[in-house]
């Protein structure tokens, strides 16, 4: 995107960066919105689901299951949260995984039962096992009779922000 706005500038072509600059800075910005913010961050007693358009913080006593058939899903009472930044692996990642990438799993977990997207070293499988491990250690741990709620959150200012720039660029491409 730098590049493009600099060629704009450095040929002085102000008019193509008016009509052009939006749409760069609109691919740039949804880019980073789709792959880079993307989060899954997993503390003592909750972990936290940063999505695209919203964050997920869902206490470790809500959690009723974790699953990694298409991309991590945390399975709470109140419904299911799906990690943006953690996928299952794709078909060729599958095909070169074997039984020794799945000996660091815990051994309460049948080897029937275990999918490729359980495997530690894809991206849905280290956050699965991390949370698995997490869960287990705070329900072994921490007071029952605490039961803090599930909260969810809107990203507003990026959406609001995502969508003044596509409409920036459907008029600067328009009027072009």
């Amino acid at each position: 995107m730098l590049t493009a706005v600099g060629g704009f500038i450095f040929s002085a072509d102000i008019s193509g960066a008016l009509h052009y600059g939006p749409l760069l800075a609109f691919v740039s910005f949804g880019t980073w919105l789709l792959y880079w913010q993307p989060a899954v961050v997993v503390q003592s007693d909750q972990v936290t689901v940063i999505n695209v358009g919203r964050t997920w913080v869902i206490p470790f006593r809500r959690l009723t299951g974790v699953e990694t058939q298409y991309s991590l899903r945390l399975v709470t009472d109140s419904g299911t949260v799906t990690a943006w930044a953690a996928p299952a692996p794709g078909r060729h990642q599958t095909l070169s995984l074997s039984l020794a990438d799945f000996r660091t799993l815990r051994r309460g977990k049948a080897v029937e039962n275990v999918r490729p997207g359980d495997a530690p070293n894809t991206e849905s499988g280290s956050v699965a096992f991390v949370v698995r491990r997490r869960w287990e250690d705070t329900l072994a741990h921490s007071e029952p009779e605490t039961n803090p709620p599930v909260t969810r959150s809107w990203h507003v200012p990026l959406l609001v922000i995502a969508a003044a720039l596509l409409v920036a660029s459907i008029i600067g491409v328009v009027t072009a």
